[in-house]
């Protein structure tokens, strides 16, 4: 879950407006599971492809493997996500992905 804290952070920085707007108008956050690095890559890759505002997160103590995204989650968005199951559902071992929850 750490994780996803980092990615939530470097969104902040990178995405000021987004994280501004999220925080005064939302605040929901929701963590999601991928199944391994190759898919929270693919996920990744396919929400920079559609234009959302994302970041990922490389973990430097495991060879900087992709190990969270952070992404602003409008409706739009949220339809990419909606067949991956909650955090920590599984055990907590899954790669992470933190919906910021827009309006």
């Amino acid at each position: 879950m750490v994780q996803s804290m980092h990615s939530l952070a470097d969104f902040a920085e990178t995405h000021p407006v987004f994280f501004k707007s999220w925080k005064n108008n939302s605040n929901y956050l929701i963590s999601l599971a991928t199944q391994d690095e190759n898919s929270l890559k693919s996920l990744y890759n396919t929400l920079c492809d559609h234009g959302a505002p994302v970041v990922a997160f490389h973990e430097p103590d495991i060879g900087s493997e992709m190990t969270a995204i952070c992404f602003y989650g409008v409706p739009e968005y949220r339809k990419l996500v909606s067949n991956l199951p909650l955090a920590l559902k599984n055990g907590g071992t899954e790669n992470k992905t933190c919906l910021v929850e827009g309006v």
